[in-house]
C-alpha cells in the first residue's frame, strides 16, 4: 500500500507540541438586522437562546483569549456545531447539503472579513479586532499573549433542523472554560421530512420494531452513552444467532419512485472485528446487501435503484456479539452534498463476469472526446466484483490501471484495463530503465493533446526489499491512443526531477499549467503551450524572477498543495485541495492560472471513521453541471478492514457548486476592461501603467504592492477614473519608494456600488545598493586616489577643499572601466586636513583626507 508515502506527507505536518492552547471563552447570540453595532436584540452573554424558525439569521460572537505565555499562537476560526456537547463536530459552510446551519447574511451594513468592535465581557487582557465573518470559512489567525478578540458568525439554519433539538457551537481549539454556546429548537421547527424517520433514534424505538424469532436470542437498548447524532444510539446484543434472518431491526415501510437512485448511509461497530450485519430492502421482492463491521464507528452505504414504491428496510445481525447502530439515512439521487449516483456506478455498474477494479486510492478522471470518461488509479485492488456485498475475496494488487466509464453515471459500466492478463495480472504503466528492488508508477493528471491522451507518471522507488517507498526523482509522460487507448509510449521528462506535478489545467492563455508541491507542501507551477506535454517540449518553471527554464529555483504560489485545479471560465480558476491530517475539503480561487489564490472556503467534509486516513481530494471536471461538480476523496486503512469492508478504500463522491464562491464570476459585464497592465523599473522608481478599453460605472483605481505577491498588500497610490467612456484610457503612477528586491504589483478596481476587482500581478526586481567612493591613502604623502562602487552614472564632480574653504580642485571626471581614479593635481597640497567631495547620480558624498 502507500504507506510509506502516507507517513512521509504526514510528518510534514507534525511540529513540535505545545500543550498551551488558546481558549474559547465568552459568547453572545443577537440578530441580523443592523450594523454590528445596533443590533435590536441580544441575548445575555453566554446564555442559550429557543429558535421555533429557520428563516431567521443569527450572529453568534465568540471570545478567544492567549494566556498562554507564548508570544504568538495561532487558531483556526472555522466554525463547527454539533448536535451533542462532545461531537461529532460538522464545519458551518456556505452550502446547505446535509447541513444544520450555513453561512449569510441579509444585512447590507455589515461586509464579510469587516472588523470587529469590543462588545464581550469577561477578559482583562488588551483587545485585538477580530473579524465579521458571513462568507469565508477558513482563517488562520495570530493572537499575541495576553490579548483576547472576538469573532463574530453569521449563519441561518436549514431545513435538515432537527425539532426538540439542542446544536452546540465551537471553533477548533483545545479549551473551553464556559459552557459551549447553544440553542434549542422548538418542537414545531420547520424541517425536511425524511425517508427513513428517527433514524437516529432519539425517539427510542418509535417507527422501528425489533423482532427475535426461532432460537435466537438477543436484547435491545436505546443508550445516550455512545453516539454519532443526537445523543442516542441502538445497542443489540446477541447471545445466540439462530438462523440469519432471525435477529431484525426493521423500519416501517416507506416511499420511493421507482428507477431513481437512493444510497442507505448508517453508523455502526461491533464488539468483535468482522462481525456480520446484512441490511434488506423488502416490497414484493428483496434486495439485500452484506457487510463485516470493525470495532469502533465507521460510516457503511449501500446505493441502489429503486425497484418498486413502497419497502422496507431491514438490519439482520447475524454474529454473537454486540452491535451499535446509529443515524440511518436514506439519500435520493438529487442530495445536494453526496452524489449518488456516483456512487451508485461504482457500487454496481463492473460487470460480475469481468476481471475489474474493485477498490483503490488516488483516482482521477477526464472526459474523452467521445463522452465516455477514463479514470486512473494508483494501488489498487483487483479480481471480480460481488454486488450482493462489501467484502472482497482478493489478494491482488496492482500499482495502477485504467477505468473506462461508458455513459454518464448512474448508468455508465466500468471496464478495466489492466497490463499482462488475467492469469498473470501487472501495473498498465511500468517505468522504462527502472532502478531498485521496485520502481513504479503512482498516475496523476491526464490531459487531452489533440488526438492522445497523456497523463502525468511520477515515479516510486524502493531502494531495497524492505527499504520505505521514496520520491524517484523523475517524471514521465505516458501517451494513449484515442479512441482505442492503447498505451504508445512512457517517456522521461529530463527537466522533471525532484518535485512532482501532479495537477494539470488548461489556461486562457494558451498554456497549460501544472502544479506540483515543494518540501514544505506548498504549490508551484510550471507551463508548457497547450497541445505540447511531451518528454521533447521543456517547461517553463515560475521562480521570483519570473518564467524560467531552470526547475530548481520554484516560486511558492500557495501555502497549500493544489491537487486539482480547474478553469470555471474566463479567467476563473478554482484549486480544490485536502490537507493531511484535516477533515475539510477545500477550494481557492483566481483570476490567474498562477494566482493569487484567494476566497478560502470549505466545500465538504471527510467523516471521522475509526483507522482510517482520508486523503487526495481531486475535483472531476467531466462532471461540471451549471457550476456544480463532483469531487473525491480517498480514504485508507488496514489491509483486513479493506478487504471486509470496500469502501475503507475507495473514493467518496461529494459535490458542491464551487462556481458560486467565485469572485470572479463574468456573469455580468466588468466595470472595466482592462487592456494591459505593466510595472517596470526606471532608475530608483517603478512606473506602473494600465489601459482601460471600456470603463463603465468605475469610480477609482488603487495601486497596490506586497514583498511576496501573496500577503500584506500596502496601497501605494490612488487615481480617480476619467469618467465612463468607450475609448481607451491611459493611466501611470510611480512609486517612488520602492523595495529593495522583489516589488509586486496589483491594480484595484473599484466600481460606484463599492465592488472590487483586481487584476493580475506584475513584478519587479530592484537593487537598490548605494553607490559608495573611498579615498585612499588615507593619511597621504603624496598622490590621492578614490573609487567608486555601485555607481551607474557616467561622470562624477570631485572637489578638494582645504578647511578654510579654498578650493584646489574642481573637476568633472569621467568613469571609466577601472575603478582606481588619481586625483590631478599639479603640486602635492600642503600637509593639513582637507575635504573631498564626490558628486553623481544618487552620490553625495565627503571624505575627510589627511595630506602628512
Amino acid at each position: 500500500m502507500k504507506k510509506s508515502i502516507l507517513l512521509l506527507i504526514l510528518s510534514l505536518y507534525f511540529y513540535s507540541a505545545s500543550f498551551a492552547y488558546v481558549t474559547q471563552s465568552n459568547w453572545r447570540w443577537r440578530d441580523d438586522n443592523g450594523s454590528e453595532t445596533t443590533a435590536t436584540w441580544r441575548a445575555t452573554q453566554n446564555a442559550p437562546i429557543t429558535i421555533g424558525s429557520i428563516d431567521s439569521v443569527l450572529r453568534l460572537r465568540i471570545q478567544m483569549q492567549n494566556n498562554t505565555g507564548d508570544d504568538n499562537k495561532n487558531f483556526n476560526a472555522n466554525l463547527m456545531y454539533a448536535s451533542a456537547p462532545d461531537g461529532p463536530w460538522r464545519y458551518v459552510t456556505n452550502f446547505k447539503g446535509n447541513n444544520v446551519f450555513i453561512f449569510t447574511s441579509v444585512n447590507s451594513h455589515v461586509n464579510d472579513l469587516v472588523s470587529t468592535t469590543h462588545y464581550i465581557t469577561g477578559s482583562t487582557n488588551q483587545y485585538v479586532p477580530g473579524k465579521i465573518l458571513v462568507k469565508t470559512n477558513e482563517l488562520d489567525v495570530p493572537i499575541i499573549n495576553a490579548t483576547a478578540t472576538e469573532y463574530e458568525y453569521s449563519i441561518k439554519p436549514t431545513d435538515n433542523i432537527m425539532p426538540n433539538t439542542t446544536y452546540y457551537f465551537k471553533i477548533p481549539v483545545g479549551d473551553y472554560p464556559v459552557t459551549l454556546p447553544s440553542l434549542t429548537t422548538t418542537a414545531n421547527i420547520t424541517s425536511k421530512a425524511t425517508i427513513i424517520t428517527n433514524g437516529s433514534f432519539e425517539n427510542g424505538l418509535k417507527d422501528w420494531s425489533l423482532k427475535v424469532s426461532g432460537t435466537a436470542t438477543a436484547t435491545y437498548q436505546i443508550v445516550n452513552t455512545i453516539h454519532k447524532q443526537g445523543i442516542k444510539s441502538l445497542v443489540a446484543t446477541v447471545t445466540k444467532t439462530g438462523k440469519a434472518t432471525d435477529i431484525s431491526l426493521n423500519h416501517k415501510s416507506f416511499n420511493l419512485t421507482p428507477g431513481h437512485t437512493y444510497m442507505v448511509r448508517f453508523w455502526a461497530y461491533a464488539k468483535d472485528n468482522s462481525s456480520k450485519m446484512r441490511i434488506v430492502l423488502k416490497g414484493s421482492k428483496s434486495l439485500g446487501y452484506n457487510y463485516k463491521l470493525y470495532t469502533d464507528w465507521e460510516e457503511f452505504q449501500f446505493a441502489f435503484k429503486a425497484f418498486e414504491p413502497s419497502v422496507t428496510l431491514s438490519f439482520l445481525c447475524q454474529t454473537k456479539t454486540q452491535y451499535a447502530i446509529d443515524k440511518v439515512e436514506i439519500l435520493d439521487e438529487n442530495n445536494e452534498e453526496v452524489d449518488v449516483p456516483m456512487n451508485y456506478m461504482w457500487q454496481n455498474n463492473r460487470p460480475e463476469n469481468e476481471y475489474s477494479w474493485l477498490s483503490a486510492d488516488g483516482e482521477n478522471s477526464e472526459l474523452l472526446p467521445d463522452g465516455r470518461t477514463v479514470w486512473t488509479f494508483s494501488d489498487g485492488w483487483y479480481g471480480y466484483n460481488d454486488t450482493t456485498t462489501n467484502s472482497m475475496s482478493t489478494h491482488q494488487l496492482l500499482r495502477n490501471t485504467l477505468v473506462v466509464q461508458t455513459t454518464a453515471r448512474p448508468n455508465g459500466i466500468l471496464h478495466t484495463t489492466i497490463g499482462g492478463t488475467v492469469a498473470q495480472p501487472k501495473a498498465l504503466m511500468t517505468p522504462p530503465q527502472p532502478k531498485g528492488h521496485d520502481d513504479f508508477f503512482w498516475p496523476r493528471d491526464f490531459t487531452i493533446d489533440n488526438d492522445s491522451l497523456k497523463i502525468m507518471l511520477p515515479d516510486v522507488i524502493q531502494k531495497n526489499e524492505g527499504d520505505p517507498l521514496t520520491n524517484g526523482n523523475r517524471q514521465a509522460v505516458g501517451v494513449f491512443s484515442l479512441p482505442d487507448l492503447t498505451l504508445r509510449s512512457i517517456k522521461w521528462m529530463p527537466w522533471l526531477d525532484t518535485i512532482y506535478y501532479i495537477a494539470l489545467c488548461k489556461a486562457d492563455d494558451g498554456n497549460t499549467y501544472a502544479y506540483g508541491s515543494n518540501a514544505q507542501g506548498h504549490a508551484v507551477v510550471a507551463r508548457f503551450p497547450t497541445g505540447q506535454l511531451s518528454a521533447t517540449t521543456p517547461w517553463q518553471f515560475l521562480t521570483d524572477t519570473g518564467w524560467s527554464f531552470n526547475g530548481h529555483h520554484n516560486k511558492e504560489i500557495a501555502d497549500v498543495n493544489l491537487y486539482s485545479v480547474a478553469r470555471l471560465g474566463p479567467n476563473n480558476y478554482v484549486s480544490l485541495f485536502l490537507n493531511a491530517l484535516s477533515d475539510k475539503i477545500e477550494v481557492l480561487y483566481a483570476n490567474s492560472p498562477i494566482g493569487p489564490w484567494v476566497g478560502r472556503s470549505i466545500v465538504g467534509q471527510t467523516e471521522g471513521q475509526a483507522n482510517i486516513l482520508c486523503y487526495f481530494a481531486l475535483l472531476h471536471e467531466g462532471t461540471a453541471n451549471n457550476g456544480v461538480y463532483t469531487f473525491s476523496y480517498s480514504n485508507n486503512g488496514g489491509i483486513s478492514q479493506m478487504l471486509d469492508d470496500k469502501t475503507v478504500y475507495w473514493p467518496s463522491f461529494l459535490k458542491a457548486d464551487l462556481k458560486s464562491l467565485s469572485p470572479f464570476n463574468n456573469g455580468s459585464p466588468l466595470p472595466v476592461k482592462l487592456l494591459n497592465f505593466t510595472a517596470s523599473a526606471e532608475n530608483r522608481q517603478v512606473l506602473v501603467q494600465w489601459e482601460t478599453a471600456t470603463e463603465t460605472n468605475n469610480d477609482h483605481f488603487i495601486i497596490e504592492r506586497s514583498a511576496d505577491g501573496r500577503n500584506n498588500w500596502t496601497a501605494i497610490a490612488t487615481l480617480k477614473s476619467k469618467g465612463n467612456s468607450m475609448d481607451a484610457q491611459i493611466y501611470n503612477t510611480y512609486d517612488k519608494q520602492p523595495l529593495n528586491g522583489e516589488n509586486y504589483y496589483r491594480l484595484k478596481q473599484v466600481d460606484k456600488d463599492g465592488q472590487v476587482n483586481l487584476s493580475n500581478i506584475r513584478s519587479v526586481t530592484l537593487k537598490l545598493i548605494n553607490p559608495i567612493a573611498k579615498a585612499f591613502p588615507n593619511p597621504s604623502r603624496g598622490d590621492l586616489y578614490f573609487s567608486l562602487e555601485n555607481y551607474t552614472g557616467t561622470s562624477v564632480q570631485v572637489q578638494l577643499s582645504n578647511m578654510n574653504g579654498r578650493q584646489l580642485l574642481n573637476e568633472t571626471i569621467p568613469v571609466q572601466a577601472e575603478k582606481k581614479y588619481k586625483l590631478p593635481l599639479l603640486n602635492k597640497p600642503a600637509a593639513g586636513v582637507y575635504n573631498l567631495m564626490i558628486k553623481g547620480d544618487d552620490l553625495d558624498q565627503l571624505i575627510k583626507i589627511v595630506i602628512q
